[in-house]
C-alpha cells in the first residue's frame, strides 16, 4: 500500500503529509520550551535567595554555539545536494552536521562533569543573621589512621590508595545499633556496615532474644514466646528481614483484634446503650471511655505485641565511615547517628571534617540577610567562620582590597561594584590574587584594581571551571578542613544545591535528548537513506527538510539558553 502524499503537496495545506507533521511537532515543542523558560523566569525574580549570575563557564556554552550555528547551515546544505541529486555532497554535509552535533555533546559532558564533581558547603554560623557564606572547591580524598586522624592523600600513578575515601564522610566508632522494624530496614546500610565489620575485626550480634508469642498459644496458661531471634546471633540481612516479616505479621494480627474490639463497642454503644451522636461526640462520653478501658483490659492477653526494634552491639567497637546522605542527624550529635530508615547507632563521632581545595567563596546570602535587618553587611561577615579560618581569611582579606580600588575605578564613571563583585571571590580572583602575592607579597591590589593591571585567569586556563588538576593553578586553593558541626548543608552542583541547577539541568537535559533525537533521525538519513534515494531522490529529500526544520528548531532553543543561563 502506498502511503499518499508523501513527496506530493495535499490540495487543502499546499504542504505534503510530513511537513504538516513536523510543524505541529514543532508547535507542541515551542510551548513545552516556553513554558520551561517561563518557569525559568518565575524562579529568577521571585527566588528568596541571590540567583546565581554568570555562574557557568562561558566557552563551553559559546563554543557550542558556533557548533550548532554550522551545523544548521550544513544541513541545509545537505539538503541542496539532494535537490542537485549530488548524493556524495550530501554524504559529506550531513556527516558534518552529525560530527557537530557529536561534538555539541561531548562539550556538554565535560560541563556536567566539572557540575558533578564540583563542590559547596553551606557554613552553618551563630551569627546575629540567619544567612550563611558559601564555600566552593574540589573534596579531598584521605585515609584513616590508626589513631583516629585523616590523612589527606593524592593520587599516584594516576591513582587514588585503595583505602580512601572522600572527604565529606562521616567517622563514627559504633558500640551498638537498633533496627526499626516499623519501615523496610534499608539493605544497602547493613551491607556496607557488614563489609566494614569484617574488614575492621569487629562483631555485630543481637544484645537479648527477639521472641513472640505464636497465634494459636495466645491466652493459653503456661505459653511461652517463640524465638525469632537468638541474643548472640550475628546481624545479618536475612536476621533483619526475618525478625521483620514476624513483626509485621504480629501487627496485622493485633491490628486486626482492635479493630475487632472497637467494631463491638461502636455496635454496643449506638444499639444497646442507644446513643446516636456523631463519632467525635463519643469518643468524649464518660461510658465510651470506660468502655474502651474494658476493651484494652481484655485486649492485652490477646495481643501478641512484638516489639517493633532490635538491638545489636558491637565488639570491639566499630569505627564507620558513612556517607552524609544517609543520615537524618547531619552527623552533628556526638553520640549517636539516625539514619534514613530510622536506624540508630551509639557510640561517638571521631573527627569527621569536611576538606575541600576551595577555590570561591561566596556571601551574598549572609549580606541579602544583613541588609534586609538593617545590619552592616560588612561587619557581618567578619563575624563569620569562613574569615576566622586563616587561609580563607588571607584571601578574604586580598579581595577587600582589590574592592577598595575597583570602586574607586567605578566611581569615576558614577557606577559602583555589583553584590556579585562585592560578596563573592571567585576561583579566577583568587588565582590572580596568589599570584600576585607569590610575585610580590607587598603588592598593592587595590591600585592595580583601580589602574585595570590585575590579570585575570583566561577562559583557556579553565576550560569547565577551576582546574584542580593543574598545580599551577591549585597551589592558590587552599587546602581546608571545615569542622562538622560548622557544616550546615552540602552538594554537588546538581539540582539538590539549589532550583537554579534543577531548571539548568532540566532544560539543558532536555534539549540535549533533542539533540540526541536529531542525531539518531540524521544519522538514519545518511547510513540508511540510499535506497530510498535511488526509489525517488525527492522522497529522501523531504525526510531531510523535516529533520533540518527539527535540527533548525534545536539550535534556536540554544540561542536562547546560552545568553540567559551562561551571560545574565
Amino acid at each position: 500500500m502506498e502511503i499518499p502524499f508523501v513527496v506530493n503537496a495535499r490540495k487543502d495545506t499546499g504542504l505534503n503529509n510530513s511537513k504538516v507533521g513536523i510543524w505541529l511537532f514543532l508547535a507542541s515543542e515551542v510551548t513545552l520550551f516556553g513554558g520551561l523558560f517561563s518557569g525559568y523566569l518565575f524562579l529568577r525574580l521571585y527566588a528568596d535567595y541571590p540567583w546565581p549570575e554568570r555562574a557557568l563557564p562561558i566557552l563551553p556554552g559559546l563554543i557550542n554555539t558556533f557548533i550548532l550555528i554550522g551545523s544548521s547551515v550544513t544541513v541545509v546544505f545537505a539538503w541542496a545536494a539532494l535537490k542537485m541529486r549530488e548524493w556524495r555532497k550530501f554524504q559529506v554535509y550531513m556527516s558534518i552536521t552529525i560530527a557537530c552535533a557529536l561534538g555539541f555533546m561531548v562539550l556538554k559532558a565535560i560541563e556536567y562533569n566539572a557540575k558533578f564533581s564540583h563542590h559547596a558547603v553551606r557554613i552553618s554560623d551563630s551569627g546575629p543573621v540567619e544567612g550563611y557564606g558559601i564555600l566552593e572547591g574540589h573534596k579531598k580524598k584521605v585515609v584513616l589512621e590508626e589513631n583516629g586522624h585523616l590523612h589527606v592523600v593524592h593520587k599516584e600513578n594516576g591513582k587514588y590508595p585503595e583505602e580512601s575515601f572522600d572527604a565529606n564522610r562521616i567517622v563514627f566508632e559504633a558500640s551498638e545499633m537498633t533496627f526499626t522494624l516499623t519501615r523496610p530496614v534499608h539493605d544497602t546500610f547493613v551491607i556496607e556496615i557488614l563489609k566494614q565489620a569484617v574488614k575492621r575485626d569487629s562483631k555485630i550480634t543481637l544484645v537479648e532474644d527477639y521472641a513472640v508469642m505464636d497465634e494459636d498459644q495466645i491466652g493459653k496458661d503456661g505459653a511461652e514466646k517463640t524465638k525469632v531471634l537468638e541474643a548472640g546471633d550475628e546481624l545479618t540481612t536475612d536476621a533483619l528481614d526475618k525478625a521483620e516479616d514476624v513483626f509485621l505479621d504480629s501487627r496485622a494480627h493485633d491490628s486486626a483484634i482492635r479493630t475487632n474490639f472497637e467494631k463491638a463497642s461502636w455496635a454496643w454503644i449506638r444499639d444497646e446503650k442507644g446513643i446516636d451522636q456523631p463519632g467525635y461526640n463519643i469518643i468524649d462520653l464518660e461510658v465510651w471511655k470506660e468502655r474502651r478501658k474494658e476493651d484494652n483490659e481484655k485486649l492485652t492477653p490477646l495481643m501478641i505485641g512484638a516489639g517493633s526494634g532490635i538491638t545489636f552491639k558491637v565488639e570491639p567497637a566499630l569505627t564507620l565511615i558513612l556517607e552524609p546522605s544517609w543520615m537524618t542527624s547531619n552527623g552533628r550529635n556526638a553520640e549517636q547517628l539516625k539514619l534514613r530508615d530510622d536506624t540508630v547507632i551509639k557510640g561517638k563521632m571521631l573527627e569527621s571534617p569536611m576538606i575541600l581545595g576551595v577555590d570561591a567563596i561566596d556571601f551574598s546570602f549572609t549580606a541579602m540577610r544583613a541588609k534586609e535587618q538593617g545590619l552592616d553587611s560588612s561587619a557581618v561577615i567578619e563575624k563569620s567562620w569562613i574569615v576566622q579560618e586563616p587561609q580563607l581569611k588571607a584571601i578574604w582579606e586580598n579581595h577587600q582590597e582589590w574592592l577598595k580600588g575597583e570602586t574607586i575605578r567605578l566611581a569615576k564613571k558614577d557606577r559602583e561594584p555589583s553584590d556579585l563583585d562585592r560578596y563573592r571571590v571567585t576561583w579566577q580572583k583568587i588565582v590572580a590574587y596568589g599570584q600576585v602575592k607569590e610575585a610580590d607579597p607587598d603588592a598593592d591590589l587595590a591600585k592595580m584594581a583601580e589602574e585595570q593591571t590585575l590579570e585575570l585567569p583566561g577562559w583557556f586556563d579553565g576550560f569547565a571551571g577551576a582546574d584542580h588538576y593543574n598545580p599551577e593553578m591549585a597551589k592558590h586553593f587552599p587546602e581546608v578542613s571545615i569542622p562538622r558541626d560548622k557544616v550546615d548543608f552540602e552538594a554537588t552542583f546538581t539540582p539538590k544545591w539549589s532550583t537554579y541547577y534543577a531548571i539548568y539541568f532540566t532544560i539543558t537535559g532536555l534539549h540535549g535528548l533533542h539533540v540526541i533525537g536529531g542525531i539518531v533521525v540524521l544519522g538514519y538519513y545518511l547510513f540508511f537513506g540510499r535506497k530510498m534515494y535511488d526509489s525517488n531522490p525527492e522522497w529522501l529529500a523531504n525526510r531531510v527538510e523535516v529533520g533540518g526544520l527539527f535540527w533548525h528548531f534545536v539550535d534556536l532553543v540554544w540561542i536562547f539558553l546560552f545568553p540567559i543561563l551562561y551571560l545574565m
